[in-house]
């Protein structure tokens, strides 16, 4: 039985993701958080932070090209849309509170490293 069309990129994907946390996982596990605490689809589909694991290694990998929060509302729009459908991921505009919450994260983050 062959596996769908999506089904390479989500692995590398989540693979992404793995290394990742593996890299820094105070980190990814703070994403995490604030992508579950946000629930920017509005779905309250997963039932803890690490539901977010797949989504989060997507957009780190894109986060450091930011220069504003709206690149990271774009940012996390697009995961989200490539992860789900456009359908299901909803507008733009829901993921402003979020991509505000994780561009001061992100700069935070800068000045720690």
């Amino acid at each position: 039985m062959s596996q769908p069309d999506w089904y390479e990129w989500a692995q590398n994907e989540r693979a992404i993701g793995e290394y990742f946390l593996a890299e820094n996982p105070l980190w990814f596990k703070q994403v995490c958080q604030l992508l579950f605490d946000c629930d920017p689809m509005m779905i309250h589909l997963v039932a803890n932070p690490e539901g977010y694991a797949p989504e989060v290694g997507s957009i780190l990998r894109i986060l450091p090209q930011c220069q504003s929060a709206q690149d990271v509302q774009d940012v996390l729009y697009n995961v989200f849309t490539q992860w789900f459908s456009p359908e299901f991921a909803g507008g733009l505009s829901q993921y402003a509170d979020t991509a505000q919450k994780l561009w001061a994260l992100w700069l935070n983050q800068q000045l720690d490293d």
